[in-house]
């Protein structure tokens, strides 16, 4: 997937991981294009969509291999962004069969911190609790700042009933 700039990118694998290493996140560079590209069309306006991967066989890592466009029903401002289901369903359906799961939630911040606020931690810990979600630990990946000149990201795992742990990131963007 080319980057929708004419400023070339070399976008790499990142990791995210905490302390007690009870929590690894792995997102591929083809989600982060991804996320990047549904960020530059915003133009200024919060957006998002979900993560779809899968865990490693001992669950302590998320391996995020897709993240989707936001759903035609989604609801976005310049500091407000509400995930629509349009099409999710489906979607969901497919990538199940390959062995592929919800995981998380990604989301943008425009020309600010990659931080989540009060708003995103309360929907991720609804997630969590969730069970439609069938996900008791959903990732949440931030994009901040003005892409593609200048971003950072933040990753957070929400587990279901436990305070929400942040993430460092490991590996450099590009």
């Amino acid at each position: 997937m080319e980057l929708l700039s004419d400023k070339p990118m070399n976008i790499k694998n990142i990791t995210f991981s905490c302390n007690s290493a009870e929590f690894i996140v792995k997102l591929s560079s083809s989600a982060l294009k991804q996320i990047i590209n549904e960020c530059i069309k915003a133009k200024g306006n919060e957006t998002g969509g979900i993560l779809i991967g899968s865990y490693s066989k001992d669950g302590s890592t998320a391996l995020l291999v897709e993240a989707t466009a936001r759903p035609d029903d989604s609801l976005a401002g310049r500091t407000t962004f509400q995930r629509g289901l349009k099409g999710l369903k489906s979607l969901l359906d497919k990538r199940w069969e390959a062995g592929k799961y919800y995981v998380g939630e990604w989301h943008f911040h425009p020309g600010s911190s990659p931080e989540p606020s009060r708003d995103d931690v309360e929907s991720m810990r609804r997630i969590s609790q969730d069970q439609n979600y069938q996900c008791k630990e959903p990732v949440m990946i931030i994009l901040g700042g003005c892409p593609p000149l200048s971003f950072t990201l933040s990753g957070s795992v929400f587990p279901r009933g436990k305070i929400p742990v942040r993430l460092t990131q490991e590996h450099s963007l590009f």
